[in-house]
């Protein structure tokens, strides 16, 4: 598996266990593409960016950006789970080895979050069958153990 599934995975794992105390939410690995399940949230990863410069060796580093989308009941239910994932993530997210399985994955990075951003998604009742009130947090990160 590649490193960067390996990340993709550690955050949303990294949700799940923040999460495990509310048993009724729905937190998956991709934007919901079928009927939407209230209370969701998504984590899609978007822009990976190297960014090459010369000190020595030639290395460089590496950025990514992932969407967490939070799909809610109400406005406090979207804003308490925004907020919950705003502050889990001042420390970071540590990256397992997913190939050697559950529970044996060991630590093999740690994703330093560079920048945190809440955007509230306006919601056209007239468009949706059913009212829900939305949230995207971006969040931008470095594996810092590489």
């Amino acid at each position: 598996m590649y490193l960067e599934r390996k990340e993709d995975l550690s955050i949303v794992y990294f949700l799940k266990d923040k999460f495990s105390a509310t048993p009724l939410i729905n937190i998956v690995d991709a934007y919901p593409q079928e009927d939407l399940v209230i209370p969701t949230i998504s984590v899609e990863s978007d822009l990976l960016e190297y960014i090459d410069f010369e000190l020595g060796e030639r290395t460089g580093t590496r950025v990514r950006t992932w969407y967490i989308d939070i799909f809610a009941a109400n406005k406090s239910q979207r804003d308490d789970f925004a907020y919950k994932i705003l502050n889990d993530l001042k420390d970071g997210v540590l990256v397992y080895d997913y190939d050697l399985g559950f529970p044996n994955s060991t630590v093999i990075g740690h994703l330093n979050i560079l920048k945190r951003r809440v955007k509230v998604v306006r919601i056209d009742a007239t468009l949706v069958s059913k009212m829900y009130y939305r949230t995207t947090i971006t969040i931008l990160a470095q594996n810092d153990l590489l």
